[in-house]
């Protein structure tokens, strides 16, 4: 629902001057402090707190009495998602105090000025005040599901100066789900995800969250007590660390270790992320051998053919003691991205050692059965292969995707999984993006002992899916998937579960969704999907953006936030990119899905613009000159 310009400013002892439509400006009385005082109905709050230490977080639900003090800015948000009543941003230079009873909020501003903004009821705004604009045919509803799942899920899960403040480890500490017992943060798998949905969002704010997140993996691999660099599944509020967590299958005949390697595979990926998007090589020359020993725990668990020995990669009850294709094809490919760091650093030496070990970890995929992990018989890449030599197949689409996209398969592989997935395409994207295509053929020596609920649609699959349809350059697919995602979303009010759609096999008990309630999975991966793979805004070790989108359709898109600064337009004849920021910058622009995404049409450029500064492209087949260029 678009926003509705409110007549007056907040309730205030203050003196209230209007600025514009939605802005402002709040003046302290004289009093024998410099204060303004703010009061409004209960509902969500963020604080923010800055300093020395980086920008922190501190939510409230509204729904009990609380206390908080932060610094800076602090917003305000009403109960009801889609109401009329507008959200409130609030931005001084000096403290905040913010008081609730369950009824009211008050908020104190120890300040002589405020700046208070008028916003929808869930912000097309980062945290920081950075606006988004999506004005693309039917884009509206993913913009209200993009607002929604940020302000309902994705902040109020970070918890380190509120729930957690007390923890023995509270620096990073972000927790996967609002509703449930699930009262830990768990980096061993959701940490990607939380790390990805944040960078996608680019506030500064967010960045700072991912940074501690990072570091705090980082810190608990180097603190591993048997000194092996694992990522705990899992960090518990009184402190205990769950380094090492084993399950049965359903029978009992079974058991495997959950997230052997995935943690330390995944946060290398992380790594690279935060700093092709900071270029802060301080940061990376700290850690830089930090990622060597999360890598190292990596490299233990193959053996000497180049295979991964991974047991469970993210499945939390499928039973895999063996070695997984999905598991090897992403160590590959996050040994490549250690690589390229390696390489920011001058470290060449290590660089080759990685990129050598990603050589050895995909030519193992490709390689046929019983020495790899292709069936020759099926044309396809099986799931795993267990420590008895039994092969584990049915129909896994990571395990088939990911090595086709990242180059680990041959001509003649790659071909048979595009095959594959189009063959089976009603099933893997059942909400979207089903784990297999044959889930009712697990049996339960492979279904762990807490129910078969990992067999179906989950978030952390869609991520690595999408971004095997925007290989493909199908924007079509991308664009129905998150249609999709958001629609589930607004009919739930923005708050999603874990896993979807199971229905037709199992739990056929009527709900849509079973696992954990108020999730932080599909919210973080939506924000991925949106801003990296459909709008195409990514980060790049070359340059400051690489701009790559797959929309569908004619239109603009501006983003505020601090990684992005931008506004795109695309007609039917050209692409038109203009630099919002207030300095230089350079982008990579890569508009080979447009104008029928034709593979070795529009070929990549490299254009370096001034602050305001604009180019546009013409896109190939269109009428115009192809791949002309032009600037103002």
């Amino acid at each position: 629902m678009p926003l509705i310009a409110p007549a007056r400013a907040l309730p205030t002892d203050g003196t209230s001057t209007r600025v514009d439509e939605r802005t402002w400006s709040v003046e302290a009385v004289e009093g024998p402090e410099t204060r303004v005082c703010f009061d409004v109905s209960s509902g969500p709050s963020v604080l923010l707190s800055t300093g020395n230490t980086g920008r922190h977080l501190l939510p409230d639900d509204g729904s009990a009495p609380v206390e908080l003090t932060g610094s800076g800015a602090c917003w305000l948000l009403p109960r009801s998602s889609d109401g009329t009543e507008p959200a409130w941003h609030l931005v001084a230079d000096g403290a905040f105090e913010l008081r609730t009873d369950g009824e009211r909020r008050s908020v104190v501003v120890h300040a002589g000025t405020v700046k208070v903004v008028a916003h929808r009821a869930r912000p097309h705004a980062d945290v920081d005040g950075a606006e988004f604009a999506l004005e693309l045919p039917g884009a509206d509803a993913l913009a209200d599901a993009l607002a929604g799942f940020y302000w309902g899920t994705i902040l109020p899960c970070v918890v380190e100066r509120t729930t957690a403040a007390g923890y023995p480890d509270p620096d990073g500490y972000v927790i996967s789900t609002l509703a449930d017992k699930y009262v830990g943060t768990y980096p061993d798998v959701d940490h990607e995800f939380q790390i990805k949905g944040r960078m996608a969002w680019g506030s500064h704010t967010d960045q700072d969250v991912v940074r501690r997140m990072i570091d705090l993996q980082l810190r608990l691999m180097r603190e591993d007590p048997q000194q092996l660099w694992r990522d705990p599944c899992a960090v518990q509020p009184d402190g205990d660390r769950e380094y090492h967590v084993r399950r049965n299958s359903a029978d009992g005949s079974q058991n495997a270790v959950m997230f052997l390697v995935t943690g330390n595979v995944e946060v290398l990926e992380s790594a690279w992320l935060y700093f092709a998007r900071t270029k802060d090589t301080g940061w990376l020359r700290d850690r830089i051998e930090d990622l060597e020993g999360a890598a190292s725990c990596v490299v233990d668990c193959m053996d000497r053919s180049g295979r991964l020995w991974s047991d469970v990669y993210y499945e939390d009850q499928v039973i895999k003691d063996g070695r997984e294709t999905m598991a090897a094809s992403l160590a590959a490919n996050s040994f490549e991205l250690l690589a390229a760091l390696e390489d920011v650093l001058g470290r060449s030496e290590q660089a080759g050692s990685y990129r050598e070990l990603a050589g050895r970890l995909g030519t193992a995929v490709r390689t046929p059965l019983p020495a790899g992990y292709w069936d020759e018989d099926t044309n396809r890449f099986v799931d795993w292969v267990d420590r008895s030599g039994r092969v584990h197949d049915h129909v896994h689409l990571l395990a088939n995707v990911l090595p086709a996209m990242f180059g680990q398969a041959d001509a003649a592989q790659t071909g048979h999984v595009l095959e594959l997935v189009d063959r089976e395409l009603d099933e893997f994207q059942r909400f979207p993006t089903f784990l297999a295509s044959r889930v009712q053929d697990y049996t339960d020596d492979e279904i762990g002992d807490g129910g078969p609920y990992d067999l179906c649609a989950a978030g952390r699959y869609w991520s690595w899916d999408a971004a095997f349809w925007s290989w493909r350059r199908n924007g079509m697919m991308l664009r129905q998937q998150l249609d999709t995602v958001a629609a589930q979303g607004a009919s739930d009010d923005y708050v999603m579960g874990e896993r979807y759609d199971m229905g037709h096999v199992y739990y056929a008990d009527g709900s849509d969704w079973h696992g954990a309630a108020h999730y932080y999975e599909y919210p973080c991966v939506y924000a991925w999907v949106l801003f990296t793979e459909y709008l195409g805004v990514r980060a790049s070790l070359t340059a400051d953006l690489l701009i790559a989108p797959r929309v569908v359709g004619s239109g603009t898109v501006t983003l505020g936030q601090l990684a992005y600064r931008l506004t795109y337009r695309i007609d039917e004849y050209g692409f038109q990119l203009v630099n919002d920021a207030a300095h230089e910058r350079t982008f990579e622009i890569d508009l080979s899905a447009l104008a029928g995404g034709a593979e070795g049409h529009a070929e990549p450029r490299t254009v370096t613009l001034g602050a305001g500064e604009s180019v546009r492209v013409a896109l190939p087949g269109t009428g115009a000159t192809d791949g002309s260029e032009s600037r103002a």
